[in-house]
This record gives C-alpha cells, sequence and structure tokens, in this order.
C-alpha cells in the first residue's frame, strides 16, 4: 500500500471517529501498513565517490590518475563540435543502485496495538519500538530433524543495523538503537528496533522525527511527521 500522507493531514481519519471494536479489517490493515505510524520507504545503496590515486600517467610521469582516452578508454567516442551540448555519459555497466522496499512501523503506537499489530516484548513500555520489514536479509536457513541449527546467516548484518540506527530530532542528540531483536516463523526477515524514551523523550513540538539507518552498503531514512501521529488528541507512539 501507498501512503498518502497528504490526505492524512487533511481529513479525519476513521480511527478518530470511530471506536477501536468497530474498526473492520479492512480498517486495521490501513492502520498497520498505510498509517502515519506505518510509511514505506526504500533501503538504497549508497553510491561511493571514486578517490583519485596517485600513478604514472602516459608520458611516465607521476601524477593523479587520470582516464587516457589514447591508451583505448576512449574507443566508440566521438568528439563534440564547439557550441553543441555535450551529452550525458553513457551509464557504465554494474552500476545500477540497488534498493529495497522497507516497511517501517510503530509497534509500540496504540492504534498499532489496538489494530492488532504483533506481540513486542514486554521491556518495550520504556522504548519506542519500530518494526523494519523488507530489508535485505537472508532467510533462515532450513535445519532437518537431529541437525545443530547453523549460524544465523544474518547475524553481521543485524549488528550492522543496530550499531547505524537511530532517531534524529532537529537540534537534539539523536537516540540511538539500544536492542535489537530478529523475528521469527513468518516474521523471520523483521526486525525490531529499541530505541529509550529516556529523560527527554519525543514530544509534540519536536514537529518530525527521522528515523536514519546505515548498514553495510545501504541507508534507510524514513520522516515521521509528529503531527499526524495523534490518536484520541495525544501523541501515540
Amino acid at each position: 500500500m501507498a501512503g498518502t500522507p497528504s490526505l492524512w493531514a487533511a481529513r479525519k481519519e476513521f480511527w478518530e471517529t470511530k471506536e477501536p471494536a468497530a474498526w473492520n479489517d479492512q480498517e486495521k490493515q490501513i492502520v498497520l501498513f498505510d498509517s502515519p505510524w506505518a510509511r514505506d520507504s526504500f533501503a538504497r545503496m549508497e553510491e561511493k565517490k571514486r578517490e583519485p590515486t596517485m600513478g604514472y600517467d602516459k608520458n611516465g610521469r607521476v601524477g593523479v590518475d587520470m582516464p587516457d582516452p589514447g591508451a583505448g578508454g576512449g574507443q566508440g567516442l566521438k568528439s563534440v563540435p564547439i557550441g553543441d551540448s555535450i551529452p550525458p555519459p553513457p551509464p557504465k555497466p554494474g552500476t545500477q543502485r540497488l534498493e529495497f522496499r522497507v516497511l517501517a512501523r510503530w509497534e509500540t503506537a496504540k492504534p498499532v496495538r489496538l489494530a492488532g499489530g504483533p506481540e513486542v516484548p514486554e521491556m518495550s513500555g520504556q522504548f519506542y519500538v519500530l518494526r523494519l520489514r523488507g530489508l535485505p536479509l537472508m532467510p533462515p536457513p532450513k535445519v532437518k530433524p537431529g541437525e545443530a541449527p547453523p549460524s544465523d546467516p544474518n547475524e553481521g548484518m543485524l549488528a550492522a543495523i543496530k550499531a547505524g540506527s537511530r532517531l534524529e530530532r532537529a537540534g537534539k542528540a539523536a537516540i540511538p538503537c539500544a536492542h535489537l531483536f530478529s523475528g521469527t516463523g513468518n516474521a523471520a526477515l523483521d526486525v525490531l528496533l529499541f530505541f529509550a524514551r529516556g529523560a527527554d523523550p519525543i514530544t509534540l513540538a519536536d514537529k518530525v522525527v527521522t528515523l536514519e539507518s546505515r548498514f553495510s552498503v545501504f541507508h534507510l531514512s524514513v520522516k515521521f511527521p509528529l503531527k499526524e501521529m495523534l490518536y484520541k488528541g495525544e501523541l501515540a507512539l
């Protein structure tokens, strides 16, 4: 489902006008997958800039490494007449950026709980808990009866996600990820991120909270406008 934040701000949604007991299945799915508490974004591969390296040019002199059209690198290239616009460079093979659609959902938000969101650990009262679904993780290996369970193929990636995730607010220190739990069963590729509520919890005055996560070669950024995350007149996180 594709979110529509502009519409959320312009109209009253069913969670403001109907009691949770009257929510139908479709409305519950909207809360869980297409609401201010559940937003889609993309984990995108970051491009790394290639730094110039020192080496020898075609004349044997030490200098910065630059492409040499006369050494085979310019085959198929044509000069541009003076006054003509320079054409864009052709795409390089293998440079297409990878991206994964990721759902980020506040599991501790009251509307998510009322809509039937999966249970979270008991310690969640001290934390904001966000679920990430759609990360580039490996499916768990199948284990035959009697075999010892193999090591987790996502161990390194999960450690990187925990170390590289935080909640950001303008003018305030970021809230780092304190704990990470991976899912099981049908949610085996889901991840739960725990962020301490602490002595300076998120308030409506913060206006926007952004989940930033950098891991391996990927970057995920999800913005949550807080004025849209009200339930019964209170901020629900």
